[in-house]
């Protein structure tokens, strides 16, 4: 009896005595970035002066039991500094929330002694792996997408400013998101988005359909286009086997790409455990900090040699602009379906920290998180389902917090909720909005109003010889007046020759689905030979210019125009157009109405054309994003867009004057070039066996002016030179950093060289060259309408430097034939613009 009492007593106390007995501790904890109050995935947590400790996973989150303590914890992880925190002695259980803050990256040293670096055979291995992998056929899977976009890096001197004093309070409340030794934060945008995504191998296409979105930020007012933005669809395809990662139009090297032992160093740091998998641990680091190229840690499968984790983060050091620091953490999960299976991600974080433009400003921070699961295999649909590529459910906005709560992988937390709670307080301040007003003018050059906007301002005002002082108003309604109907018009007033210019137009958006439209225009204004913004192209800043100074080769426009485009299959846009249009010159101008005549020819100045144009272009795997009536295109990826125009015109028809033909074929690519940087090039060629005037043959654009236009021949003088055949190549290539990264002199100013080559080969006829009368132009005339030689080409070179105080650019240009055509034979120009 004594004995058995005993032994219930031994159980019981076993149960009872504290855990300390046995010697057992839990310590646990999440690991954070000061800077950003982010999760740092995969970071080591260990105690000080003893080989115990574990790493933290994808949120940061860190768990372990020891039998033994030291008096701190210690945390680490590449391109941030060590930090320790003390451990409470005796304590069975503690939970140690850490912050690293962001420091140089440095890799262990490796000394070999003999053979390759052992990292090398693995990541051989890998890539090994991912070329012979069978790819499925098709996949697809939902997603849930969380964005952040917060002010950081809250100055003193930012405070002071007027429109930050009215927000003093939200600030103030905000310093608690980053956490005991984090930098404030101030929320400005949140949102939240639940889609299912889709991709097909073959032909390779993709789709994302965004069924439910929630926004609240400070100046959003359009869901469907923010919902747009804030999907997961760029996220989707961050892919680190590939040889670069995409983004903000850089082409970033990845570790696991061609360039990985040229472009990095790396470290076998260890074997550990992920998920189910044993994984090799390699550390990776630019060998020139300026290069675009990551520094972080790469986790492959030991078995499978398969990616399963990337933590990479590329800094200041960086040749980007505006950028502190870009992270992305991504975990990958392997899918089976029967015989078939692959590895996708299931988990991404991406972190874009932008800096501080000037010391009375404040920086961005913008935070994705992407989680993806339901995944499917081989589920193939027909090739029209993937058209368009991104679309938004009709009900994306009618969602319940139930459905969110449901939804998300993990409850909002505290700091979330008060982010939310921030937005709304400063949405509400008459002060910001106001800003936001402003900014979005600056930004789109419209001022928005219900139902109607006005703009652009770039267009606003202007001087030059024949108008004097040139004002202009623009108007267009929006998708609050309608969403088929789309009202556009301008008006236009010049004080010296006190005429009115103004235009009107009707369309009728059928589809944006399979995008459809057609309409009607009236148009009557000045323009110039040449310069119309179909050819110069989407530069307004040239063709806001060109309303400046001498305004030479302008004529007035009146067009009556009947219009009508559409997708008629993915990737193929056709469309077609009938136009009436007079032709006024203002300056000496004098044809023959009858060429066969010789010199006995009457001759006139105006003339009409009535012409049908019909226009096919084809652009694989084009994005668009839809800004309420308006379709935005976000090109293509390294694939040619392809052009196809015909023009014919009848006289006789509505006042007519002219019979003709007109062909003409283009196409432009954007080529990687991987570490020699990116290059693109245009291509056109045309034809006519029309005789017409020089406005309806090919007038090359030239640029005699200051500022350079990368869609013009840059020293050829306006009106030069006009072919009635030709083949013109424009080819442009950026080394990036390639050059100016290895001179440690002017590495910081994160310079980037680039050079050009233009090439023009044309004729114009006999017969079209003696249309024009050239003994009534003046002695001196810039009206020249030359021909080229068939056997010499056009040709001019540039080359300079980009990213002068990140957004101006400087050419220098040769001329190398036609030296003695009274033209610049070389000059230096400028032009702005703004990138990363």
């Amino acid at each position: 009896m004594f004995s058995l009492f005993s032994k219930g007593i031994f159980i019981l106390c076993a149960f009872c005595i504290p855990s300390v007995v046995f010697g057992q501790y839990l310590i646990k904890g999440r690991v954070t970035d000061a800077s950003t109050g982010d999760p740092i995935p995969f970071a080591n947590v260990a105690l000080r002066g003893k080989a115990i400790g574990t790493t933290t996973n994808f949120e940061g989150y860190y768990s372990f039991k020891t039998s033994q303590l030291s008096d701190s914890l210690i945390a680490t992880n590449i391109g941030y500094r060590m930090r320790s925190k003390a451990l409470q002695a005796q304590a069975t259980e503690q939970e140690i929330n850490i912050q690293l803050e962001p420091g140089t990256a440095q890799l262990r040293e490796v000394v070999i002694h003999a053979g390759e670096n052992p990292a090398y055979a693995i990541i051989r291995n890998a890539r090994r792996q991912f070329k012979h992998r069978q790819p499925v056929e098709a996949y697809e899977y939902t997603s849930y997408t969380k964005i952040e976009l917060d002010v950081d890096n809250v100055s003193e001197k930012f405070r002071k400013r007027r429109i930050v004093r009215k927000m003093t309070e939200a600030i103030e409340q905000a310093e608690f998101l980053a956490g005991e030794d984090g930098q404030p934060i101030l929320p400005m945008f949140v949102s939240e988005t639940f889609s299912r995504f889709y991709y097909l191998h073959s032909p390779e296409l993709r789709k994302e359909h965004i069924l439910k979105t929630a926004t609240k930020g400070v100046g959003v007012k359009d869901g469907n286009f923010i919902s747009q933005i804030t999907g997961g669809n760029f996220l989707q395809s961050l892919n680190f086997t590939h040889n670069y990662i995409t983004f903000l139009g850089k082409d970033l090297l990845s570790p696991m790409g061609e360039h990985w032992k040229s472009t990095y160093d790396f470290y076998l740091e260890d074997t550990l455990a992920v998920g189910n998998e044993v994984c090799y641990a390699i550390e990776f680091k630019p060998r020139r900090s300026s290069d675009l190229a990551f520094t972080g840690k790469i986790y492959i499968d030991t078995t499978r040699y398969a990616l399963r984790e990337v933590e990479a983060t590329i800094g200041k050091e960086a040749n980007l602009n505006f950028i502190d620091k870009l992270k992305i953490d991504q975990e990958l999960t392997m899918v089976v379906n029967g015989a078939d299976s692959t590895w996708l991600p299931n988990k991404t974080r991406f972190m874009i920290d932008i800096a501080q433009l000037t010391n009375k400003s404040a920086g961005m921070l913008a935070k994705f998180d992407l989680y993806n699961q339901d995944f499917v295999l081989n589920k193939k649909h027909p090739l029209s389902f993937y058209n368009p590529n991104l679309e938004v459910a009709e009900d994306f906005k009618e969602v319940t917090p139930e459905f969110w709560a449901k939804t998300r992988p993990e409850n909002l937390s505290s700091e979330d909720l008060l982010a939310r709670k921030l937005i709304d307080t400063l949405q509400n301040l008459p002060i910001v909005r106001t800003y936001v007003d402003v900014a979005e003018l600056i930004a789109t050059g419209w001022k928005k109003y219900p139902y109607v906007e006005f703009g652009p301002y770039l267009y606003s005002a202007a001087w030059n010889r024949i108008e004097g002082l040139r004002l202009r108003m623009g108007v267009r309604t929006n998708s609050d007046f309608s969403k088929h109907w789309i009202l556009r018009g301008h008006l236009a007033y010049g004080t010296l020759d006190q005429r009115f210019k103004y235009s009107g137009e009707v369309n009728y958006l059928f589809s944006r689905k399979r995008w459809t439209v057609a309409g009607i225009r009236y148009y009557h204004d000045l323009e110039r030979i040449g310069l119309t913004p179909d050819k110069i192209g989407d530069n307004k800043l040239f063709y806001a210019f060109t309303r400046f100074g001498k305004v030479r080769g302008s004529y007035m426009q009146t067009d009556y125009e009947l219009f009508f485009k559409s997708d008629v299959i993915r990737n193929l846009t056709l469309s077609g157009s009938i136009d009436n249009r007079k032709y006024e010159p203002q300056f000496p101008f004098f044809y023959k109405t009858a060429p066969h005549l010789g010199e006995k020819s009457p001759r006139q100045t105006n003339f009409y054309d009535t012409f049908v144009t019909l226009e096919a272009r084809y652009a694989k795997n084009e994005q668009y994003l839809m800004d309420g009536n308006e379709r935005i295109t976000l090109g293509t990826k390294r694939i040619p867009v392809i052009s196809f125009r015909y023009v014919r015109g009848f006289a006789g028809l509505v006042h007519g004057n002219f019979n003709y033909h007109r062909f003409q074929l283009s196409a432009y690519q954007t080529l990687q070039m991987g570490l020699w940087g990116r290059s693109n090039y245009s291509f056109s060629m045309g034809y006519t066996p029309s005789v017409v005037p020089p406005m309806l043959l090919f007038p090359h654009l030239g640029n005699p002016t200051w500022l350079f236009n990368r869609n013009a021949f840059n020293l050829m003088d306006f009106f030069e030179f006009v072919s009635d055949r030709y083949v013109s190549l424009q080819f442009n290539h950026s080394f990036e950093g390639l050059l100016t990264n290895r001179i440690p002199v002017i590495q910081k100013l994160k310079l980037r060289s680039f050079m050009l080559f233009n090439a023009l080969v044309g004729q114009q006829s006999l017969q079209n060259h003696e249309f024009i009368d050239h003994h009534k132009l003046p002695s001196r005339t810039h009206y020249d309408y030359g021909s080229l030689n068939p056997s010499i080409p056009y040709m001019e070179i540039g080359y300079g430097i980009d990213n002068i105080f990140k957004f101006i650019k400087i050419t220098a240009l040769h001329r190398l034939t036609y030296r003695d055509n009274r033209s610049q034979n070389f000059a230096i120009k400028a032009s702005a613009h703004f990138g990363f």
